[in-house]
């Protein structure tokens, strides 16, 4: 049977989107700077937020929706600026710091943070958070933007190109294999009455990690396995027209 991401465009969507890394680190700093609180990651400089934005959409506004003030404040106006930071998931987090290296980051007693006591806190806060993090870092390989899924009950939402230019295509769900209660069935019919609502779809990462699985290196998590499944009902009449307009063609 055919099928096909759904990628319903935004009206008016631009964005100064500019590879990443970004180059927007100040003069004699080495990398952004992050806070983990214990939930999340605070990036405070405003350059930092800009850039780690508006170079992939990373994170959201501590005091907005989705976009941080920062970046829709009119600076030829004389407004009051509002003091926000740029809050960041524990997986983007992982990603741009031990990864890409371009984030540093601290704890509250301004200790800089390895990898592995970030992955320690890390899953008090979520206990699949090693699947959650192969997850993430397979839909990137993807070339996904990858946002929380917390509005829609999934655990991310997924666009092309980003929020700025698509509705999220998918709403993410992580799998963690063996004891994952996501996919039990009124659990699973909830979640995709939720996505129809506003045209998404449900993805389900089923997620494998081997019996005697222990991350030395942050490259150890290849050896996760993944499984896609997309979760849709199908619509007979529009599956019907649709295969007789690709005929057509």
């Amino acid at each position: 049977m055919f099928f096909a991401p759904n990628f319903k465009s935004k009206r008016g969507g631009s964005w100064n989107i500019q590879p990443f890394p970004p180059n927007c680190v100040a003069e004699g700093q080495e990398n952004y700077n992050g806070i983990f609180t214990g939930i999340s990651v605070e990036v405070c400089n405003e350059c930092d937020i800009r850039a780690l934005y508006s170079n992939g959409f990373y994170g959201k506004g501590s005091h907005s929706r989705s976009i941080p003030n920062a970046l829709l404040q009119n600076e030829s106006e004389d407004k009051k600026k509002i003091e926000e930071s740029l809050s960041l998931g524990l997986e983007e987090s992982f990603f741009l710091s031990y990864f890409l290296n371009v984030l540093k980051i601290t704890d509250l007693n301004n200790e800089a943070m390895n990898w592995k006591d970030f992955i320690r806190y890390a899953q008090e806060v979520n206990v699949d958070f090693i699947e959650s993090l192969a997850s993430y870092l397979y839909l990137k390989s993807k070339g996904w933007v990858v946002k929380s899924g917390l509005k829609f009950a999934g655990n991310y939402l997924i666009y092309r190109k980003g929020p700025r230019f698509f509705h999220a295509s998918f709403v993410v769900i992580v799998n963690a294999l063996p004891n994952s209660s996501h996919l039990q069935h009124n659990k699973l019919k909830g979640l995709q009455r939720i996505a129809e609502t506003s045209d998404k779809d449900v993805l389900v990462l089923d997620v494998s990690k081997p019996a005697d699985f222990h991350m030395q290196t942050v490259n150890d998590i290849t050896q996760i396995s993944i499984a896609e499944t997309v979760i849709k009902r199908l619509n007979y009449t529009s599956f019907v027209q649709q295969s007789q307009q690709r005929n057509v063609q």
